[in-house]
């Protein structure tokens, strides 16, 4: 590790000063009556006594100190106070969720009605707020449905804010404020304001072409904690290309400066595949040097327009398993200074993922009309109803709702999963994968090597990604087009 890498992550001698940063905070879980860390994209759960200690982590209290008051606090040995402490801070440290000093910014106050929510058992803890499917970006591997909700079917701000107050109440603690292109959106504003007072973590998911440093700003003041930017290619010329966006990666090197100055937290988010797969360490590195505190390095999931453009995007087998070697050398090096979340390649892979961490377990999708999903691609499987949030309280669709029962826990398992040692770990996989290669909804993910249907899947990687690669069809509203005028493609209709 060279000295400027060595000098990045913060390492806590005994006169550190440790805080948490604007963008992780101590947290009520009221619902289940626990204490968090909120971070991006993350919920650390925490005992009374990682409480105690980070109670006392403001940025003025040195390591000493801090370990002398809990000392006389617990009628315990200092030394051994210390070690553990130590032990503690230097972990959530290196997940880059503490700084020396006491942090300039700070969050808004927790509001009334976030204070006072009743005990909810169950209950999911994030939201995928999917404020519009307009986006200036026509990337063909979107993961926004082929027939996309209109400007006029968009839920307004006012209804997003009462999502939000039931979401937060039946355990929701984060909210993804995602599109498209959540930006297009003129009251983003008010959302935001809405999901602050609704007590709720706010993460902006963002291709950030369209965002100001002054709209930027705007939102920290109102409770924003995070932005994730999504990046194709940090080669500007290939990044054009795949976006259909001229000019895009320069825009993102702003917001990811000014994400930065406001003390946010900052996550580049690498959808990854095989015509920007040679540049995984550059976009390693433009993260290193945007200062984030995370990078997701995600193989594409070929449902949606990625499914359509699987030829154009799948890599080969060997060049999956380089990134691999990549991203494992780049975590070893990088350890204590960016966090990684990697993302692998189903169509060579053994075990299934336990997809959005198990159908409703933990996630709801809410469309930009307000249909609540329990993941992105629900739609494509037939038969099953979509309960509206204008219609049916939050609440009763998590735990009524039709399509939130049609796969959740373990009853609906066919033979192989349902006596298979993994049932609760990957709960059967992906079930519009499944239903994509074999149509059955119910059948194993063919990413097992179980399923009777592995081969042919794996197989379709095989073929298609020694194959020379087709056009893009792009992701458009209102129709695929395989060649965007990219000039034109700076505005959002």
């Amino acid at each position: 590790m060279t000295e400027w890498l060595a000098a990045q992550r913060y390492v806590l001698g005994d006169d550190a000063k440790p805080a948490l940063p604007r963008y992780a905070r101590l947290h009520h879980d009221r619902p289940r009556d626990r204490f968090v860390i909120l971070a991006p994209e993350r919920v650390y759960e925490i005992d009374q006594i990682g409480l105690a200690v980070l109670r006392l982590c403001d940025g003025r209290n040195s390591l000493n100190d801090i370990v002398a008051q809990l000392a006389k606090i617990y009628s315990a040995p200092a030394d051994l106070i210390m070690k553990d402490v130590a032990k503690l801070l230097q972990g959530l440290a290196d997940k880059r969720l503490l700084r020396d000093g006491p942090d300039a910014f700070s969050p808004p106050p927790l509001s009334q009605a976030a204070a006072s929510y009743d005990p909810f058992t169950g209950g999911p803890a994030g939201l995928l707020a999917e404020l519009t499917h307009r986006c200036p970006l026509q990337c063909p591997y979107c993961s926004n449905p082929l027939e996309m909700e209109r400007a006029n079917q968009e839920l307004s701000a006012d209804e997003w804010g009462d999502v939000f107050r039931q979401a937060a109440a039946a355990g929701v603690l984060q909210v993804h404020l995602s599109g498209g292109e959540p930006t297009v959106r003129r009251d983003l504003d008010q959302i935001v304001a809405h999901a602050a007072a609704a007590g709720l973590y706010t993460n902006l998911v963002t291709a950030g072409v369209l965002l100001t440093r002054e709209h930027l700003e705007r939102l920290a003041t109102l409770g924003l904690d995070h932005v994730q930017v999504s990046i194709q290619d940090v080669v500007p010329d290939n990044a054009d290309r795949i976006s259909g966006y001229k000019g895009g990666v320069a825009r993102k090197r702003d917001v990811a400066r000014w994400t930065r100055e406001l003390g946010l937290g900052l996550t580049i988010n690498a959808p990854m595949h095989r015509q920007n797969l040679e540049h995984l360490p550059e976009i390693i590195d433009f993260a290193l040097e945007a200062g984030a505190q995370r990078i997701e390095v995600a193989h594409i999931q070929y449902y949606a327009w990625a499914e359509r453009n699987r030829a154009a995007l799948i890599p080969t087998r060997e060049k999956f398993l380089e990134s691999v070697e990549i991203v494992n050398a780049a975590k070893a090096r990088l350890a204590g200074v960016l966090n990684f979340d990697f993302v692998i390649h189903d169509h060579y892979a053994t075990l299934p993922k336990a997809c959005m961490g198990g159908w409703a377990r933990s996630i709801v999708v809410v469309t930009p009309s307000g249909r609540a999903l329990p993941c992105h691609a629900a739609q494509t499987l037939p038969g099953l109803v979509f309960d509206n949030v204008r219609d049916r309280a939050f609440a009763d669709i998590w735990r009524h709702g039709a399509a939130f029962e049609a796969f959740r826990g373990t009853d609906w398992m066919k033979e192989l999963c349902r006596t298979c040692d993994r049932r609760e770990i990957d709960f059967g996989g992906c079930r519009c994968q499944a239903f994509a290669v074999t149509g059955d909804a119910a059948a194993a993910d063919p990413a097992c090597h179980l399923s009777p249907h592995h081969a042919r899947f794996a197989g379709l990687a095989e073929t298609d990604s020694r194959a020379q690669p087709p056009p893009f069809v792009y992701r458009r509203m209102g129709g695929a087009n395989i060649a965007p005028d990219i000039e034109m493609a700076q505005d959002v209709v």
